[in-house]
C-alpha cells in the first residue's frame, strides 16, 4: 500500500456492471512530504470513499486486494483504500 494524490477523473458513460458504482480517478504517489513522486498516474477504483481531486488516498497495487474489497474479480488492479486526512513522520 502507499499514499497518492487524486489528479483526475475518468468520465465513461458506459461501464461494465462491476464499476457502475464506483469511481475511477487518476492517481499519482507523492513522497513523505506529499509531493508527486516519479512519472507514473494510475487508474484507480474507488469503490465507495468518494475521494475527489487534490486527496490523498490510500491506493493497493495488487489484484488480491481488489477481490477482497470488491468481493469478485474485476479488471483492474489498482483500488483505493481510503482517504488520507493526515500523516506524519518521524525522523531520526
Amino acid at each position: 500500500m502507499f499514499i497518492c494524490k487524486v489528479t483526475g477523473t475518468v468520465v465513461a458513460t458506459r461501464k461494465q456492471e462491476i464499476f457502475r458504482q464506483s469511481k475511477l480517478l487518476v492517481v499519482h504517489p507523492v513522497d513523505l512530504n506529499g509531493e508527486l513522486d516519479g512519472e507514473d498516474d494510475m487508474l484507480a477504483l474507488d469503490p465507495r470513499f468518494n475521494a475527489g481531486v487534490g486527496d490523498y488516498v490510500l491506493v493497493a497495487r495488487e489484484g488480491a486486494a481488489v477481490k477482497q474489497v470488491i468481493g469478485e474479480p474485476t479488471p483492474t488492479n489498482v483500488i483505493i483504500l481510503g482517504v488520507v486526512d493526515e500523516w506524519s513522520v518521524e525522523v531520526d
